[in-house]
Parts: structure tokens; C-alpha cells; sequence
């Protein structure tokens, strides 16, 4: 063999280990791909069975297990004396299973809701098949929960669906808690009512955790049932259901049961408050039987009464005339009902006219007037005034620029203290005019006003109730901008604008209960709180308090003693020697003397507006009072009865007659003391 050859055959070598190599590197690639699988498939099984184990084996409940809420009853209402005003009771509520119902045949699906909706029509509970449909088809009800279709129905019904199980295989008869009220009508405003919550309402609660809302829940609309309904809603319990792949339920597995809401103690004195309801509802039958001296008679169409604790500013009572029954909205209210509740032909009965209700305040605002005459310096307590009958407006021409005293009566020469006990209309004329034409000196265009709304007049109160009105304190801001509002004259405030002002007239609004809580400030000597209308809240079955609110101070008005002893002196002497001495003819001031105010707002077109506000005993005060009666004549005559009728059971001069159950009249129907004629 050649040496030539040798190449060769290294050549033919090197071809077949090429050859070799070839699979060699692919299998490793294989391999390498395999083993990343490999290694991907057991990472994700480690995600799936170790790291995300606890995730999935909540998603796999949560599609085995269904929750469903029961509802808790909501705490009751009771007053400063442990009285119920608002308690719970067991009602009738008829139902349909949904997981039974779609289970039907289509046919006899529709015969369940045809008969089911005859039945209730025929029962008093006008309901229609799309009625009973539309509530089967709306997703926002549980699935898993009775759907209800008409509650509080009578025990009647109750037994007959139980009988006729066979005729209404889908149909259940529950029991729940809803409302009642022991006293009837009694503190209506006070208390609010519930209803079934609506979707803006459903959407602002959205967010609650501890106690959630679902679509079929009471929620309150108004009173302190709204104010207070984190207190007063229950926690609801939770039953777990477990259901099939096809989403039916098979069995509960656990349920939690509900826990009551707490309940709420009030400041209101239940007793007094019924007494505010009667005699307010009896001055304004009066003032409607009693013609005015020109022979027109009196409307008498709405007021409000408010009793008010000086030292705390706890509310003891709060009446407002119409009123309505809350046990209306137990078992949902009807468009009908709804309508007379807000119409103005029946004077807006669901208004609370203690916060919501504007009026003019007439000579009840000399008090706060004169108080802003001596702070200001306008005028000294000891100034001597010519009172000649009436008022001429300094640089004024015309009729209207003269303003007469109520009646055109002539006092002479007064003083502050006078001016208010006789209520000299002249003497505040001539306070508000120096206001306005030297207010360069006492402090500017609103130098009066500025004084005013220490009052907390003008502006809410702050008590925790919802739609609280604000009175007004015009300005002459707001004349400009009300004038370009409405188109008025020229809106340029002028003297008569703060001479109206000065006797609670004109533009001034107040509301029942910034009057009462103007006149506390005073008695107690300056301090303005915002009205307290709750206590405390507390378990419902062991009475441990749970939460408690205190007295909150808003303000404080100075009175030093120069300011305050003149006023003072002129209200304890209103119903001594004033215009409303023939209200307490024979009511024992000398052991509980009552120092307040008479005001007959005038209203164009209509009566006079009777207002009077006072406290007592004076001159260490444990209630005041205020009493507001629109269309109703004199302060006076109309107004100062009521407040007389108050004073006599605070003070112990007659029994206070207990509240009755179910809004029975208190003490019987006694007239109110007829006051005779008054000019204020």
C-alpha cells in the first residue's frame, strides 16, 4: 500500500465522526428543550400547588359556595326616659324561590304568578303579573334568597298560601322585622321613617363593609332614622350555601345569625313632646275659630313648637303642624299616599317646620337688636326715647316712609327696657336707621348684621337632623344679588331696608328653632350650642352604652353684665306688664317668673305670622321655648297661649299628662287660655 493513500483515508475518518456528531448535538438540543419543559411544567405546578394554593383554593370555594345575607333588625328609638317611640314587630312577607320557581315548567311558571298576583290584588296589595316578573328578573336580588313580593301582608294570606302549597309550589311565606310605633303620630318629624333603599343610596353605601346593604334593605329616609343609621342598622348575619356545577343550591353549610342595631336614646321628653303636639294643634284651631278685628279670619295652616334645654341644648320637644304617620311607609308607600304627603293643598305634611320652616320673626328680634344697639353703642341702656306713635325714615319721602307703632300707640318717653317689655315698633325703627346712617362709625354697611349672627341667625344650627333651613340675615350683598336674580327695583339697600330689619320684619327669616336657640343663648348667658337631639346609643338586649354624644358649644355671644341686665329686664317684664300679660293673667310668676317676647310678623296678602319665644324659670333658666303659628294673628293672642300651656306643666303648676299610646289625645281636649286682644 501507497503512503499516496493515507489522506484518503483519514478523509473517509473524518466524514463518519461528522456523521456521528450531527445526532450526538441534536439529541442535546433535544434534551435541553425537554428539560426547560420539564422545568417550566414543575415551576408552574409549584406556583399552581404550593405558592398560589391558598388563592385557588379560595376561587374554588368561592364557585362551590354561595353567601346570602339575613337581615338584622334595626335598633329602636326611645325618649330621654327609656319610652319606646319606635320599636320593632314581626310582619308577614310573601316571597317566591327563585332556585324553585325556574325549575318550574313555562307554563306553570306563568300560573304561579297569575294566581299569586289575583290573590294579593284581591288581599289589598294591588300587584300585577309584570310587577311579580320584573322582580324575578332584576339581578340586583340575591339569587340565592327568597325574592319578596309583598310585605306586612294579614295572617289570613299567611294561612292560605300554607294550605295551597300545591297551587303555589314557589311561593314562601317569611317573617321579618319592620317598624311600629307605639305612640302613633307622636314625634313623627323627630323619629323620620325607612324605606327600601334606592340606587343612589345603594351606591353611596357602596363602600360599607361591616354592615353591607343589598338591593331589598330598609335604609332611613328622614329624622334621626337617617341621621343616625350607622347606629341604628343591625350587622346582617350570613348563611353559606353550597351549590352544584349548574349553580343550584344543595345545602347550607353554616349561617351566622344577624345582630340587632342599637338603640338610640333621644334628649326629647316624650311627655312634654306630646303635650307640644296638642297644644300647638289646638292653638291652630282656635286661631282659625277666633275672626280678626277686620273680619277676616285666619288660616292657621302651619307652625311649630320647640322646647329647648338653656344649660345643654338638648331638645326636651319638637312639634311641627301637620303632621304624618310613619307607619304609612312600613309596607311601602303607594304614588296616592305619596302625592297628599307632599302636596301644598295639604301644607306639606312630611316637613319638619321646626328647621325647614322660614318665617318672619316679627318684635321677637328686638331682643337680638337690642343687643346690637348697646354693644355697638347706637343707643345706652338708660337713653331716653320720645315715642309719639310711629317713625319717620330720615331722608325718606312718601306714605310708606312713615312707620307707625302696632296700633298707632303713643308710650312717651322709654327707655330699652321699656321699649321691649311694651314692644315700641319707633324705638327699634330709629336703632336700625342709626345703623345704617352712621355706619361709618359703628362698623360698616352690615355693622348690625354683624352683631346678629353671633345669634347663630342666618345660618343651620347644626342639629342632626337633615334639610335644615338657614332663616337669612339680609345684606346688602344679598339684596344686589337677589335684585339681579329676580329683577327687583334697583337692589340698592337703603335706610328702610335696616329699619325693617330692626322689628323682625322685611327680608329677616328665622327658623322655629334658631329662634328657640337664640333665646337659650341669652338665658344662660351667652353660650349658643348646636341643638343635641340624641343622648347616647346602647346595646339592644344588654343596655351597655355604646356610644355617647355630648354637649358642643357653637359660639359665644358676649353680654357682659351693662348688656345683658337691661334686656333681661325688659323680657321678665313681657308677661307682667306687656304684650303678653293677658296670656299669663293668673300664671304664678312670682315663683316662676318667665321672661320672653311677643312678634305678629305682618305677611302681604295673608294673616299676621304669631311668634313668641321665652324662658323660664327666670333668672336661672330651665327651659326655653318658642312658638311659631303662621297665619295665625297676634303673638300675643295665638302664640304666647301655647307657650303659657308649656310652662304650666315645666313648671309643676299643672300635672303633665303622660304621652298615650297610640297618639291618643294627652289630658283630654281642653281650649288653650284665651289671651283676648293683643297688639304684638
Amino acid at each position: 500500500m501507497k503512503l499516496g493513500h493515507l489522506p484518503d483515508v483519514n478523509g473517509n475518518g473524518n466524514a463518519r465522526r461528522r456523521e456521528h456528531h450531527v445526532p450526538r448535538l441534536r439529541l442535546s438540543l433535544l434534551t435541553i428543550v425537554a428539560v426547560a419543559l420539564f422545568a417550566s411544567l414543575f415551576a408552574r405546578l409549584y406556583d399552581l400547588q404550593v405558592i398560589a394554593a391558598d388563592d385557588y383554593q379560595v376561587r374554588a370555594e368561592a364557585n362551590r359556595v354561595r353567601t346570602v345575607q339575613i337581615p338584622a333588625p334595626r335598633g329602636r328609638i326611645l325618649d330621654r326616659n327609656g319610652k319606646v317611640i319606635v320599636d320593632n314587630r314581626v310582619a308577614v312577607v310573601v316571597a317566591i324561590d327563585r332556585s324553585i320557581h325556574e325549575g318550574l315548567e313555562p307554563e306553570e311558571q306563568e300560573d304561579v304568578v297569575n294566581r299569586l298576583a289575583m290573590e294579593l290584588t284581591g288581599a289589598g296589595f294591588p300587584t300585577s303579573p309584570d310587577d311579580i316578573r320584573a322582580r324575578l328578573e332584576d339581578d340586583r336580588f340575591n339569587r340565592y334568597a327568597p325574592v319578596p313580593i309583598a310585605v306586612d301582608v294579614p295572617e289570613e294570606l299567611k294561612i292560605y298560601f300554607e294550605e295551597h302549597t300545591a297551587e303555589y309550589p314557589s311561593v314562601v311565606v317569611e317573617r321579618k322585622a319592620v317598624r311600629s310605633y307605639p305612640y302613633g303620630s307622636l314625634a313623627a318629624h323627630i323619629v323620620g321613617y325607612v324605606g327600601k333603599i334606592n340606587e343612589a343610596e345603594l351606591e353611596a353605601v357602596a363602600d360599607e363593609r361591616e354592615k353591607p346593604y343589598g338591593l331589598n334593605d330598609e335604609i332611613g329616609k328622614s329624622g334621626v332614622e337617617q341621621t343616625f343609621e350607622r347606629y341604628l342598622r343591625g350587622t346582617p348575619g350570613i348563611r353559606r350555601i353550597e351549590v352544584d356545577s349548574q349553580g343550584d343550591p344543595v345545602r347550607v353549610i353554616s349561617e351566622t345569625p344577624p345582630v340587632p342595631g342599637d338603640d338610640l336614646v333621644l334628649t326629647i321628653d316624650l311627655d312634654v313632646q306630646a303635650l307640644a303636639e296638642q297644644k300647638l294643634r289646638q292653638g291652630l284651631e282656635a286661631a282659625r275659630a277666633r275672626p280678626n278685628r277686620d273680619g277676616t279670619v285666619n288660616n292657621a295652616t302651619t307652625g311649630s313648637t320647640v322646647v329647648i334645654d338653656p344649660n345643654n341644648g338638648q331638645i326636651i320637644a319638637m312639634a311641627s303642624y301637620p303632621s304624618y304617620d310613619p307607619s304609612t311607609f312600613v309596607d311601602g308607600i303607594d304614588a296616592a299616599e305619596w302625592a297628599a304627603l307632599n302636596d301644598p293643598a295639604n301644607h306639606y305634611p312630611l316637613n319638619n317646620w321646626a328647621i325647614q320652616g322660614q318665617w318672619a320673626p316679627g318684635s321677637t328680634y328686638k331682643l337680638f337688636v337690642g343687643h346690637a344697639a348697646l354693644m355697638a353703642g347706637v343707643m345706652e341702656a338708660d337713653t331716653v326715647f320720645s315715642d309719639r306713635g310711629g317713625y319717620q325714615i330720615p331722608g325718606c319721602s312718601g306714605a310708606k316712609c312713615y312707620r307707625r307703632n302696632a296700633g298707632g300707640a303713643v308710650y312717651g318717653n322709654i327707655t330699652l327696657p321699656r321699649a321691649i317689655t311694651i314692644s315700641s315698633d319707633a324705638y327699634f325703627y330709629h336703632v336700625g336707621a342709626q345703623f345704617w346712617l352712621q355706619r361709618d362709625r359703628f362698623g360698616g354697611d352690615e355693622a348690625m348684621q354683624n352683631h346678629l349672627v353671633t345669634w347663630g341667625l342666618g345660618d343651620r344650627t347644626g342639629v342632626a337632623l337633615t334639610s335644615e333651613a338657614p332663616g337669612r340675615v339680609p345684606t346688602p350683598a344679598w339684596k344686589r344679588d337677589y335684585c339681579d336674580r329676580v329683577n327687583c327695583n334697583d337692589g340698592v339697600w337703603r335706610t328702610g331696608d335696616n329699619v325693617n330689619m330692626a322689628i323682625g320684619q322685611g327680608d329677616v327669616l328665622v327658623t322655629p328653632l334658631q329662634l328657640a336657640n337664640g333665646y337659650a343663648t341669652f338665658a344662660n348667658g351667652g353660650t349658643r350650642y348646636v341643638p343635641q337631639i340624641a343622648l347616647r346609643t346602647q346595646a339592644y338586649q344588654t343596655g351597655e352604652v355604646t356610644a355617647e354624644f355630648q354637649p358642643e358649644v357653637a359660639g359665644q355671644v358676649d353680654l357682659p353684665p351693662e348688656v345683658r341686665e337691661p334686656l333681661y329686664e325688659g323680657l321678665v317684664n313681657v308677661p307682667v306688664s306687656g304684650t303678653a300679660s293677658r296670656a299669663f293673667a293668673g300664671f304664678p310668676l312670682d315663683r316662676y317668673p318667665i321672661a320672653g317676647k311677643t312678634g305678629t310678623a305682618q305677611v302681604d296678602g295673608k294673616s299676621d305670622t304669631a311668634v313668641f319665644a321665652a324662658f323660664g324659670p327666670a333668672p336661672a333658666p330651665e327651659y326655653a321655648v318658642a312658638v311659631v303659628m303662621e297665619e295665625s294673628g297676634f303673638g300675643g293672642t295665638a302664640a304666647a297661649p301655647v307657650a303659657r300651656a308649656l310652662f304650666e306643666a315645666l313648671s309643676g303648676t299643672t300635672p303633665l299628662p303622660p304621652a298615650a299610646p297610640n297618639a291618643a289625645p294627652v289630658g283630654g281636649e281642653q281650649p288653650l287660655v284665651e289671651a283676648g286682644a293683643s297688639y304684638d
